[in-house]
């Protein structure tokens, strides 16, 4: 599938956003649990002023249809396990995946690996009605979106899933518990920031 290079610039691996969501292990708990996904293929329109948020665009390599990216925003955000669903073909937009997530998934696999086609043609039902029920979402954009709850949320699922593992075990102190807080809540407002000074400011990317 060949792009307008003087229209867009193509975000693939080896870009470092992508490079991150392969290699945080943190993000495993938001493409195995949450159900987040991030396209092999992004695309960024070079001839607008929107911010960075509201010019990316995913192509679909089985219609060819070019979509907003807020397309897959909110709701639509999260249980694409699979992928992204296209709403055009009904087919599956690839996205990369998480090295900690296929790791976690090779090691369960006996446990759903029998059932990965059923549960598919469930989860792409799903997806289609989805879409039907929500044809008229509002796109999301960079005004509203709230970055500090964005990094809230990141830092507390962090805490969750690499901090609190352990401390369920009850082999840890107080001082343990109160410095991964700390860590957690500093690295998700962090996250949030740079999200906002990324995802947020306009043109030059």
């Amino acid at each position: 599938m060949d792009f307008d290079k003087n229209k867009y610039k193509i975000w693939k691996l080896p870009h470092p956003m992508l490079l991150h969501w392969i290699l945080n292990p943190g993000l495993a708990f938001n493409e195995l649990i949450l159900g987040q996904r991030i396209p092999k293929i992004t695309l960024i329109d070079k001839t607008s002023d929107a911010p960075l948020m509201e010019r990316q665009y995913v192509p679909c390599p089985h219609c060819n249809t070019i979509h907003n990216g807020s397309l897959w925003a909110k709701q639509r955000g999260f249980k694409n396990w699979f992928g992204l669903f296209c709403p055009n073909c009904e087919n599956i937009i690839p996205c990369i995946w998480n090295l900690t997530s296929l790791v976690l998934l090779a090691v369960t696999f006996p446990l759903w690996g029998w059932f990965r086609r059923p549960l598919k043609s469930k989860w792409r039902n799903f997806k289609k009605n989805q879409f039907l029920k929500n044809k008229d979402l509002e796109p999301i954009t960079a005004k509203n979106t709230s970055w500090l709850k964005m990094g809230l949320i990141y830092g507390t699922l962090m805490f969750c899933f690499m901090s609190l593992p352990k401390i369920i075990s009850g082999d840890v102190t107080s001082k343990y518990i109160v410095t991964q807080i700390l860590i957690c809540l500093v690295a998700g407002l962090s996250f949030g920031g740079a999200m906002k000074l990324f995802i947020g400011r306009r043109k030059n990317v």
